[in-house]
């Protein structure tokens, strides 16, 4: 945790890429002092690239992040909608090509596409040392991004819990597990289905049923044989909605037939993410959280710099803004998003504290007590391309 900003000797840099023509203005920009950082990004404009299926979260960027940045730091803020798979090979082809400068400066990232980033030197560098609010950043959510260590990458932006949620009003008796998750889905044919794996959230309904009926040691092993889980979803298949001959291929669609009533299950990282679609009206009024019993797994979700940001000054103050803790709270809001909060709650004043424990949570957000024992740790990005790679041989074709 680093607790003061300090300036950076350049020989102490992680840089990613560091052999490219990029590396000496990187090391300029990370070897300044935070102060002299927001001097350079006044009257510039940032690009944020970022998932953009949620009206929410678009809308908490829209209108309130970006009249922030502009009001403190006269930073003009644009919001890119991309899926981030897609920025990451955009990244790689400007990498290879050679381009030293891009037209990324803040990207959301996290998982297998952090992994990725990381590993084909796609990221700025450690810019965490330089942003003073890092020392509110809870250090646990901080250190790795699913099992794969940050190393002043990224910066922690949020935590969620996979939730569930259903409409009250079609199910009585909501499956407690993974087993009666089945036998539901079998009783109304048609009212479940699940996005497919390409899908960020798909992908990790397939690694809740690894949880919930592999063995722990198979768990492990990221080449083992998951036939306990290609079993237990070709058993689902008949049963989902179009008979499992097709999929949502985003959360987005899968969100789009719940609020139609076609399924009465939708599901997504984030516990609170419910509260503005119902209050909005887009889910039904009855919506309701689920958690299972065979677990639910924690994520924490990220902001970076891309290796050639034109704008690297106004991405770190952005970035440094989006961890302050009024920032945080209205996040935390279900106003907007409902997102969980990445920062150490002890590390702020006791009127910020309160003003989080403060939130009212409606209905469709589940007590915290309904984690207890509950909490999985993320599985080794591995797992992601074993799903990517295996799902749509072993049950869906």
């Amino acid at each position: 945790m680093i607790k003061q900003m300090t300036a950076i000797a350049a020989t102490g840099l992680l840089l990613a890429g560091c052999a490219s023509p990029t590396a000496p203005v990187q090391e300029k920009v990370l070897g300044s002092s935070y102060t002299s950082i927001e001097k350079d990004a006044n009257a510039t404009t940032v690009r944020m690239y970022m998932w953009g299926g949620d009206e929410g979260i678009n809308t908490y960027i829209d209108e309130y992040v970006a009249p922030k940045v502009k009001k403190e730091h006269n930073i003009t803020l644009k919001r890119v909608p991309i899926e981030t798979a897609d920025l990451i090979q955009k990244l790689r082809a400007e990498k290879k090509a050679g381009k030293e400068t891009g037209v990324i400066d803040v990207v959301w990232i996290n998982g297998d596409n952090f992994r990725n980033a990381k590993k084909d030197g796609l990221l700025y560098g450690e810019i965490t040392k330089v942003l003073p609010n890092m020392k509110y950043v809870d250090p646990q959510a901080q250190g790795s991004d699913s099992g794969t260590p940050t190393d002043h990458l990224e910066a922690a932006w949020g935590k969620v819990q996979y939730t569930f949620h259903y409409d009250k009003a079609s199910v009585a008796n909501p499956p407690k597990d993974l087993q009666e998750l089945k036998s539901w889905v079998k009783e109304n044919p048609g009212k479940f289905t699940y996005p497919e794996v390409t899908d960020f959230t798909g992908n990790a309904f397939v690694r809740h049923v690894m949880y919930g009926v592999e063995s722990k040691e198979t768990l492990k092993n990221p080449k083992a044989d998951f036939k306990k889980t290609w079993a237990y979803l070709n058993e689902l298949k008949p049963y989902l909605w179009k008979e499992g001959k097709t999929y949502p291929k985003t959360l987005a669609q899968l969100d789009q037939l719940y609020a139609k009533g076609s399924v009465a299950f939708t599901m997504g990282f984030n516990e609170r993410r419910a509260e503005q679609e119902v209050k909005s009206g887009t889910f039904p009024k009855e919506t309701r959280p689920l958690v299972l019993t065979d677990g639910s797994i924690a994520s924490t979700h990220f902001l970076s710099i891309p290796f050639n940001a034109p704008n690297p000054n106004g991405a770190l103050v952005t970035i440094n803004t989006l961890l302050s803790p009024d920032a945080q709270l209205k996040k935390f809001d279900g106003t907007y998003w409902g997102d969980g909060t990445s920062l150490d709650l002890t590390t702020v004043s006791s009127t910020e504290r309160q003003a989080f424990e403060d939130v009212p949570a409606a209905a469709s957000t589940p007590k915290p007590a309904a984690f207890d024992g509950k909490v999985r740790a993320e599985l080794d990005p591995a797992f992601f391309d074993v799903i990517r790679k295996d799902w749509p041989e072993r049950v869906a074709r």
